[in-house]
Formats: structure tokens, C-alpha cells, sequence
């Protein structure tokens, strides 16, 4: 840590509700909150994490806009696995794993594992059915 060199920057207070459309649309274009917070005129991680948590409604149009990020990602990833080359082939694929990844935790929904539930019985065979009983209970007669 001694040879490490502080950044050179100055902290400018930024009113995150004017910036809010600006950074919506930055999160449907596929970048993270980290990389929004770096660019110039933009919020600090904590100040925007604070002003989301301070709204419901906030909440529900980041993660609308993530999941459009998702769609962002998309475009991304084609383009990876359109760009391979025998000599990348292998970096390409790290990095379409990785946006696939990615796109299944923004979007489950649209780019997540299909999850299936299904019943078996010993040793993954069928289900075995030892008894069915049907039991019919007549309701006593009511005396008026």
C-alpha cells in the first residue's frame, strides 16, 4: 500500500433526481452500478444505493432497466461468438460463459436454467402405487 498513489480527484455532490432518467438509461445499455458511478457527472456507489433503497418505485425501475441490460448483454454476447477467430476461439468463449451467466441472473426469467420437478421411485424408476382405497363418508341423516 505504500507505493499505491491516491487517486486525484474531487468529490462534487451530484442531485442524483436529476440524474435519475440519465442513469436508467444507462443500466438499459447493460453497464453496472460501479461503472455508471465512475463516469463523470454521475453519483458515488453508496450516494445512489442510499437513493434507490429510499424508494419503492425506484426499485422496481432499476430492475426493470437491468432486465433490459440483459437484452444489452445479448447483443454483446453475439457479437463475441460472431468475432471468434481460431486464435481467440478460447478468450470468446470465457467471455460468452460469462455474459451468459450474467444475462441468467438479470433476466431468469428470459436467459435462466429451465428448472423441472418430477417424481421417481427407487433408483430413478417409476413411481409404484402399493394401494388406492376410495372411501365414501355419508353424512347422518338430519332429524328436523
Amino acid at each position: 500500500m505504500a507505493g499505491r498513489k491516491k487517486p486525484d480527484f474531487k468529490i462534487i455532490r451530484v442531485d442524483i433526481a436529476s440524474v435519475w432518467e440519465e442513469i436508467l438509461s444507462k443500466l438499459e445499455e447493460g453497464l453496472t452500478l460501479r461503472q455508471l458511478c465512475e463516469e463523470p457527472g454521475m453519483p458515488t456507489w453508496e450516494g445512489l444505493r442510499k437513493f434507490l433503497r429510499a424508494d419503492p418505485t425506484r426499485v422496481a425501475q432499476y430492475a426493470h432497466a437491468r432486465a433490459i441490460g440483459a437484452e444489452a448483454l445479448e447483443d454483446e454476447l453475439l457479437h463475441a461468438a460472431r468475432s471468434a477467430t481460431p486464435e481467440d476461439a478460447n478468450a470468446r468463449r470465457l467471455q460468452v460463459d460469462a455474459l451468459k451467466w450474467v444475462m441468467s441472473k438479470r433476466a431468469p426469467k428470459v436467459y435462466g436454467d429451465k428448472v423441472t420437478q418430477e417424481l421417481s421411485g427407487p433408483d430413478g424408476g417409476p413411481v409404484q402405487v402399493s394401494e388406492v382405497r376410495r372411501v365414501i363418508i355419508r353424512p347422518p341423516d338430519k332429524k328436523e
